[in-house]
């Protein structure tokens, strides 16, 4: 393939890529799309199409065909989105008929074309910085994005930013719902813009109360979901194909099943996160997670070993802008992103039957079900996952479906037996017949009680039976 790499690429190809070095991307991220596009033209040549004969079943070939030139999974997923960026360029510029994009993506949003985002007021701005001393960075960015989101409606209304009325809010509540953001993503929404609105009402930037802009209804009912485990053959088939595969990022993802990480918890490992104890008992360090917590993990042999394989891999370097190394980066030291591990992930299980969406964190629900089902407490469990309420982890007690299936069936036995037991023959009217029933139902009432309890003598009740059977046999005959 290097011979299509020297060719030239388009002149349009060419003045794009210009544009992005004149908007300030880096030279890595200029020659990435570099390459992309000379994929692209060399497919293009081959398959002799031209750009107007694009559709989604050439989006398709051209998928398979960089698959054929055995680039994974999470690098056809980085073309292709840098591909649809190129494209839709060419069709804000009228190299590409209007509308084209639209049908060739089925994720496309014309609001996102543009790459426009709010630019929020300096009011906001200081709002956000007030909130960044109390507050993690993850916090602080999703309340950046909110804002940004409602600010992005309201400007749509006027140019005043704090002229804020009860009509944008519900305008903003709107386009919430039109973007299929689930219920308890709305909510967080609201509950962040009240929050602004209260601190806008402290500081006399609006005068209108946030009551009267944010009203008790208009929080989405909370939903409480269950967390979903990947089945137990499912599971130990990802575990399987994981470590088969063995480079740097599949064995980083069985780290994380293995130990019930986050994808963030997993990012933030340093190189060092191992350590042993007096009793040469293996440890797991992880740093703070989404709770702002840090735990100490015990780790089996099988874990270590992958810990040590994946240290092989690395290449030694800081990453640049931090003074640490971190345990799963690329051969420049940075850490891999989330998106990168779950298209790890979607590649391991390619061909796998799975209900439900496939992603990072049911994970982390295959390890607490499966330590459940194997007896671990719930305390212990807790522990564990680094959950600061046992509310939290009780989640996962109603998901055991093993554990749930067998008692259920378990109960229902003994419903079976106890109905058995007592179902005598109503519509026999030989009393000879119902009296040899009866002791027949004695005795295999007798040896079921003496089977379930081990405090009771099993020849001692043998001997019992005999006895009644003797005298089952005596009354029978008396009553021809």
């Amino acid at each position: 393939m290097q011979h299509f790499r020297s060719k030239p690429l388009p002149e349009i190809a060419e003045k794009y890529l210009l544009e992005l070095t004149a908007s300030g991307r880096g030279k890595n991220t200029v020659s990435l799309y570099r390459a992309t596009l000379h994929h692209f033209y060399r497919f293009l040549l081959q398959q002799r199409l031209t750009l107007s004969q694009l559709s989604d079943q050439v989006l398709l070939d051209y998928d398979e065909d960089l698959q054929r030139h055995n680039l994974k999974l999470v690098t056809r997923k980085a073309n292709i989105g840098q591909l649809h960026i190129f494209l839709r360029w060419l069709e804000m510029n009228g190299q590409l008929s209007s509308g084209i994009c639209r049908k060739l993506f089925p994720n496309y949003r014309a609001d996102v074309v543009k790459g426009q985002q709010a630019e929020l007021p300096e009011s906001a701005l200081r709002f956000l910085a007030v909130l960044s001393a109390s507050s993690r960075p993850n916090t602080v960015n999703g309340y950046q994005s909110g804002l940004r989101g409602f600010y992005k409606i309201h400007q749509l209304r006027t140019n005043k930013p704090y002229q804020i009325t009860r009509r944008d809010v519900e305008d903003h509540l709107i386009h919430l719902k039109d973007t299929n953001m689930g219920q308890n993503g709305r909510s967080t929404r609201v509950q962040h813009l009240r929050r602004y609105f209260e601190w806008l009402h402290e500081h006399k930037i609006i005068k209108t109360h946030p009551d009267e802009l944010v009203k008790s209804t208009d929080f989405p009912k909370h939903v409480d979901t269950l967390p979903r485990p990947y089945t137990v053959d499912v599971d130990l088939e990802i575990q399987k194909r994981l470590e088969t595969r063995g480079d740097i990022d599949s064995l980083g993802v069985l780290l994380m099943r293995r130990c019930g990480l986050r994808v963030g918890e997993l990012r933030n490992l340093t190189l060092d996160c191992i350590t042993k104890d007096f009793n040469s008992n293996w440890f797991l360090k992880v740093p703070l997670g989404k709770l702002n917590n840090e735990r100490i993990l015990p780790l089996d042999p099988k874990t270590v070993e992958i810990v040590e394989r994946i240290q092989t891999f690395h290449s030694g370097r800081i990453e640049l802008g931090s003074n640490c190394k971190y345990l799963i980066s690329n051969p420049r030291g940075k850490r891999r992103s989330q998106s990168h591990f779950s298209a790890v992930l979607q590649e391991a299980t390619n061909g796998l039957a799975i209900s439900g969406p496939i992603h990072l964190h049911r994970l982390r629900h295959s390890y607490a079900t499966s330590l459940l089902s194997a007896g671990l407490s719930i305390t212990t469990l807790k522990k564990l996952l680094g959950h600061r309420d046992i509310r939290m982890t009780l989640n996962y007690a109603a998901v055991t479906q093993e554990t749930l299936r067998n008692e259920y069936f378990e109960a229902l036995t003994k419903i079976r037996d106890k109905y058995e037991v007592t179902a005598y023959p109503l519509k026999t009217p030989d009393l000879r017949a119902g009296m040899n029933r009866g002791f027949y139902d004695a005795q295999k009432y007798a040896k079921k009680i003496a089977r379930d309890r081990s405090d009771i003598d099993q020849d001692k009740i043998n001997r019992l039976c005999a006895r009644m059977m003797t005298l089952r046999q005596e009354l029978s005959n008396l009553l021809k």
